[in-house]
């Protein structure tokens, strides 16, 4: 089960992607930082993963380092495994805290959305000044340390015209594993979904280019959905399964679903499943799990309903304040995806394409790929 910590709801960025910014910092004291690892300990017996969150995380350093520690202690008096990792927008980000985190085994997810147009259109500082330098100069930083980091991207109506220009950006930066999310929160219109259709048949066309070259690389949407093509009913799209995968702990120490209900500044009370003293809600958290696996009508008979993305509860909810209801723009997008991407899987597998392959049809290979990974971090 993996468990993320929210270290604190403030930011340090004048970042717009962010439509509830907190009003008042709050910050994990250390108290609820060790009990906090420790719940995971005894929620998650054999193996933990413990996601460093905000906010942004790198506003508390010390809590992070001072909770790996207890994640080491632990680890030695009970006899199993914790899998941590960070997700930061990198502006504090130094090498090191890379050096450090690299020999923690502490992985090291970097929000950066790409050319200078996209990135700088979201993401500045409290002055307005631009992010941009600094992030492509520290990824650089990071990659050397970790060639496997995860790099996320958020594509939104401004940026959306840049989004193939982001992902080969990014791709020759040297990330491998390049996840790419809509903000379905804007507002989208019909042009801007146009131009994401031409993005995306551009985006296709690198990822063509790549995979004939042998390239190893991993770019979401595309895996999942090439995926569900493939294996048909038996792989239906990613599943959040709320409140059973994943447990998210605010500051206060209150647990939630998922990361999108600790809410940024605020907690929507109404949606925790317990609390770290007194454990979780198991009636709670089994009845909001039931309720995520009704399907919104307008879904039940579509025949790409296995392969959408509408399984996900958490953004059903971050769009339109439902967890049953899929997001129109989330219908549109996901329509215009799918064709491309199955027309792009035939014709790598008529090419006989073996690093397409041996990526879709090989069970083996994630298991290959995590040791070829792994063995490049140590």
């Amino acid at each position: 089960m993996h468990f993320t910590l929210h270290l604190t709801t403030g930011c340090n960025l004048n970042c717009s992607y962010c439509y509830s910014p907190p009003l008042v910092r709050e910050d994990m004291d250390e108290s609820t930082l060790l009990q906090s690892i420790r719940f995971a300990a005894l929620v998650s017996r054999e193996n933990s993963g413990i996601i460093f969150f905000g906010g942004e995380p790198l506003l508390c350093p010390d809590q992070i380092f001072q909770a790996i520690n207890e994640c080491k202690r632990l680890e030695k008096s009970m006899g199993f495994v914790y899998h941590t990792k960070m997700v930061t927008n990198g502006i504090l980000l130094d090498e090191q805290f890379i050096k450090k985190a690299t020999e923690l085994r502490l992985s090291i997810a970097l929000s950066f959305d790409g050319i200078k147009n996209a990135h700088d259109a979201h993401r500045q500082t409290i002055n307005h000044q631009s992010t941009f330098d600094k992030l492509d100069s520290i990824s650089s930083v990071l990659l050397r340390y970790q060639p496997y980091a995860n790099v996320l991207l958020a594509v939104t109506t401004r940026t959306v015209p840049y989004y193939a220009d982001s992902v080969q950006f990014l791709f020759n930066k040297g990330f491998k594993y390049l996840i790419a999310s809509l903000n379905y929160a804007d507002q989208w219109t019909d042009h801007d979904l146009t131009i994401l259709k031409k993005e995306y048949l551009k985006i296709a066309g690198l990822y063509r280019q790549w995979t004939m070259a042998g390239k190893k690389f991993y770019f979401s949407p595309f895996e999942v959905k090439l995926a569900t093509h493939i294996k048909r009913k038996d792989a239906q799209c990613f599943r959040c399964a709320l409140a059973q995968r994943q447990v998210s702990i605010a500051p206060d120490g209150k647990l939630y679903p998922c990361v999108q209900f600790v809410g940024n500044g605020h907690n929507h009370i109404d949606y925790s499943i317990g609390d770290i003293q007194l454990g979780i809600n198991e009636e709670k958290r089994i009845a909001f799990f039931e309720q995520s696996k009704i399907k919104d009508k307008a879904c039940t008979d579509c025949v790409l309903n296995h392969r959408c993305n509408n399984n996900c509860s958490c953004l059903n909810w971050q769009t339109t304040g439902n967890i049953n209801k899929i997001s129109p723009l989330l219908c549109e997008s996901e329509r215009l995806l799918i064709p491309i991407v199955d027309k792009l899987g035939k014709e790598l597998y008529l090419k006989k394409a073996q690093t397409f392959i041996q990526k879709h049809y090989n069970p083996s290979y994630p298991y290959l790929s995590l040791f070829e990974d792994a063995g490049c971090l140590h």
